[in-house]
């Protein structure tokens, strides 16, 4: 049986990665219709910038956690973060169904809706 690699690099362009090798252990993939579509650029920048740093980490699934150690993981201050993920989910980028109740963290996941 062979062996399989612990973790997978991709190659990514110099100017595109800090590192001098250009390995990179995750990259996010965005669509150029994405980019140039119109709801998408009605969006600030910093909810455009969250919504990066949220595809960054779940890492390629469409449901996924955004603790409180991600807003400082990625600099964003908390007040900022909040702020931006209501725009992504008033947007139609985002959904969250909140743990506060249950004392459970927030799940998001990623929305169609903004295509409508």
């Amino acid at each position: 049986m062979a062996k399989r690699k612990s973790a997978i690099h991709a190659d990514i362009k110099p100017w595109l990665s800090t590192k001098n090798d250009c390995q990179e252990g995750r990259f996010i993939q965005v669509g150029n219709s994405l980019l140039l579509s119109k709801k998408f650029g009605m969006l600030g920048d910093g909810a455009k910038n969250m919504y990066f740093c949220m595809a960054m980490e779940s890492a390629g699934k469409r449901s996924f956690l955004f603790p409180a150690r991600a807003f400082k993981k990625y600099n964003i201050p908390n007040a900022s973060g909040r702020r931006h993920i209501k725009e992504l989910e008033k947007g139609g980028f985002i959904t969250v169904d909140s743990g506060k109740c249950v004392r459970a963290p927030n799940i998001y996941s990623f929305s169609y809706d903004w295509k409508n």
